[in-house]
């Protein structure tokens, strides 16, 4: 009786030993998530799996991953906050060749590019004495934050004369061949687009209805430079205004099937491309890249305002709007603002600074940001 007993325990210790050193073995662990490109303070869902591939079972694995410190989890549960990272941790019990997927609800609250961290699983023996661990690193699972949109008609205020609704469609070159008819005077036409024939007939004042061919475009310009150096002082709360603007610019220029471009100095944005200025093109795989590249953006720019408007002289159209979007003006820009305007079809400049603008053509259609304190 006794040497069975002493047999018992000794192949009890073996497979205690054994379940520790095995634990681990053939067990995958993944995070998957459906679209990696995501809206800033929406919900997103991230599935953690895993699955044990042997046949001993696993009576006890902690899971600790390792999040980013702007990524919150709705369900605050198991949850610690360790400074640089969030960490979400989960405990459970494999049966031999079983899979578990655990999704979780979170919210991200700052644009850019950020990378799921490290997940550390933890198992041990049969009865819980010792414990091993494994890491697995996720550093290059990428997950890439939208800036926030906006309301354009909320934030920008029209400088010097203009008054009127504020549209991207009246940003557009009006093509004076195509004239799709008439339609009702609101106020805010060139009183040169009045058809006073009609209007005389009418008792009403009408103008011409006009549209837009396949060679009208617009490029949207867009700034990060806020000194003469490139490398200069940045205000990241106003280059992140100005990377909203110009995302909600380019949502409405596809939103008028008018082919569209951007055009700007930031240096990762420039790198994702390969070029300053992207194709000039619309629809919904257009716009995605677009949109990508500016949650992907950093604040380091390749060149000063200047040196980009500068640039954009090569290939100019006549049939083309820049729109241009800038924290800041400095002296050194104004030139480059009146040879682009020289040489292009039309300018709109919008920007979050008082300066210089007394100094700036009345032909150059121009909008202050109006910024909460």
């Amino acid at each position: 009786m006794i040497q069975l007993l002493i047999v018992l325990i000794l192949l009890g210790l073996l497979f205690n030993q054994y379940t520790k050193e095995y634990s681990l073995d053939k067990l995958e662990f993944r995070r998957e998530i459906k679209d990696y490109i995501i809206e800033i303070e929406e919900p997103f869902y991230v599935d953690s799996i895993v699955e044990n591939r042997k046949w001993l079972p696993l009576s006890f694995l902690q899971v600790k991953e390792k999040y980013p410190t702007h990524f919150e989890f709705v369900h605050k549960n198991n949850v610690q906050d360790i400074g640089l990272s969030k960490v979400h941790t989960m405990t459970l019990s494999l049966l031999p060749y079983q899979r578990i997927t655990r999704s979780y609800k979170l919210v991200a609250h700052k644009r850019g590019r950020h990378f799921l961290q490290e997940a550390i699983l933890i198992s041990g023996d049969f009865i819980g004495l010792q414990t091993v661990n494994r890491t697995y690193d996720q550093n290059d699972q990428e997950v890439v934050v939208l800036p926030k949109a906006v309301v354009l008609e909320e934030i920008l205020e029209p400088y010097g004369n203009y008054y009127g609704d504020i549209s991207v469609n009246r940003w557009i070159i009006e093509d004076p061949i195509l004239n799709r008819g008439l339609r009702e005077y609101t106020g805010n036409e060139p009183e040169k687009h009045i058809h006073w024939p009609s209007s005389l007939k009418t008792g009403e004042l009408l103008v011409k209805n006009f549209d837009f061919t396949t060679d009208h475009s617009a490029v949207v310009v867009l700034n990060t430079a806020m000194s003469k150096h490139a490398w200069g002082n940045k205000d990241p709360k106003k280059i992140e205004t100005c990377f909203s603007i110009t995302r909600s610019i380019l949502e409405e220029f596809e939103s008028t099937g008018i082919p569209y471009g951007l055009a700007t100095n930031v240096g990762t944005i420039h790198q994702y491309f390969g070029k300053t200025l992207t194709d000039i093109n619309y629809g919904p795989g257009h716009l995605r890249g677009l949109l990508e590249s500016l949650g992907r953006a950093d604040y380091f720019s390749r060149s000063s305002f200047g040196k980009l408007l500068a640039g954009l002289k090569e290939g100019q159209d006549q049939n083309r709007t820049y729109v241009l979007v800038t924290p800041t003006l400095i002296k050194e820009d104004l030139s480059g603002l009146r040879e682009l305007q020289r040489i292009s079809g039309k300018i709109v400049l919008i920007t979050l600074s008082q300066d210089y603008l007394d100094e700036i053509s009345p032909n150059i259609e121009t909008y202050r940001v109006s910024m909460e304190e």
